[in-house]
């Protein structure tokens, strides 16, 4: 099969994060392997009370399930893709799997030209769920991506484990993606820990690919006053960019973040008053432009995105309109004449559309 591309970016299965791929530019494209978590959508909602659940999570979730794989070509091509289920409720996450995978299939995605699925799944998932990933993996010949996290490195016995759990599988080691996820990363994430973690996975030299994933970027912006230009620092790509300068280390490890978003999932909530806000990823920083509500009363509500642009627009580490979609984007929105504000999704699509752009320059820099 293909190889595993250079950079890994980790998105929920949200119209913002999958536009955001779907309008990378081609050669940016060719760059990134996607990995995709199955998330639980948000209930639907009356549109005149929003604490009014029309549909719940379950519902709305199995309704688009049809879809799926259709827009997993329309978004990610017929190129390499990761696909995780753990974030689903328990009860509908073996079977939603399988239909992902079988409705892929029927849609004859693996003809020429050819494209990939690869489930990733963590060596504590349920047993009905594993099946269904290892069976699959095994079929199609693409292998599998096995995920661990700090909870696993807590288990002296990992290695063995891991081991155990390939041959239990019968998963050739070659043809198997193993996924180091330090979920959040942070100034006190040193490069020593994750040197430990690397030396305790088994034979790491044959893996078909090593990923080292994890974020910092915050939960939400509450801790940012309104009406602010903010700077985050992108602990999770300084400490990847040690490991990969280190000699040391026998393999190094393909990276892997959470783009602007927090690496861990919290779910929906039912009429939260999103800020206006724009995410611009730099070298070493995120830039954030904090607006306030949109629903507050006598506020500026969604004219505040058009204003931060054109801040935005005029700072040196603005990459221009050419750059990327996302920069495009940005750029429109600032000119005078403009008269379409966006919202929180078309502008978390720009902000991740950015990301994986630049982010994908900055590896193919190192190369």
């Amino acid at each position: 099969m293909e190889n595993i591309k250079s950079y890994i970016p980790i998105l929920r299965w949200r119209p913002a994060e999958m536009a955001a791929v779907a309008k990378l530019f081609s050669k940016d494209r060719e760059n990134i392997t996607p990995l995709i978590e199955f998330i639980m959508p948000a209930p639907r909602t009356d549109k005149n009370d929003y604490k009014k659940i029309l549909e719940n999570s379950k519902d709305v979730f199995k309704k688009r399930l049809p879809e799926v794989a259709e827009q997993m070509v329309k978004y990610c091509g017929r190129d390499v893709v990761f696909i995780d289920v753990h974030l689903l409720d328990g009860d509908i996450r073996a079977p939603m799997l399988a239909h992902i995978l079988s409705s892929a299939n029927s849609l004859d995605l693996f003809s020429i030209p050819v494209v990939y699925i690869i489930p990733v799944m963590s060596t504590d998932a349920d047993m009905e769920t594993r099946k269904i990933a290892v069976e699959y993996a095994q079929k199609n010949k693409a292998g599998l991506c096995i995920r661990i996290d700090e909870s696993h490195f807590s288990d002296k016995n990992l290695p063995d484990y891991i081991e155990k759990f390939l041959k239990e599988n019968k998963l050739s080691i070659e043809n198997t993606d193993i996924l180091i996820d330090l979920k959040i990363v942070d100034k006190n994430t040193t490069t020593d820990s994750v040197l430990e973690k690397l030396a305790s996975i088994p034979q790491i030299e044959k893996w078909r690919s090593v990923i080292m994933s994890g974020g910092s970027f915050p939960e939400d912006l509450s801790d940012f006053e309104k009406h602010t230009h903010n700077n985050i620092e992108r602990f999770d790509w300084k400490l990847w960019l040690d490991i990969f300068k280190n000699k040391k280390i026998k393999r190094k490890p393909i990276f892997s973040d959470y783009t602007i978003q927090h690496p861990i999932h919290h779910g929906h909530v039912v009429g939260v008053n999103t800020s206006a806000s724009i995410r611009y990823t730099d070298e070493e920083e995120w830039k954030i432009w904090r607006g306030e509500g949109l629903r507050n009363e006598r506020g500026a509500g969604h004219k505040q995105y058009p204003a931060q642009a054109q801040l935005l627009v005029k700072q040196k580490y603005f990459k221009g309109a050419d750059y990327s979609y996302g920069d495009g984007y940005t750029a429109d929105r600032a000119k005078p004449e403009n008269t379409k504000t966006g919202n929180p999704t078309t502008w978390l699509t720009a902000g991740i559309n950015h990301h994986i752009t630049l982010v994908s320059h900055q590896i193919s820099n190192l190369f």
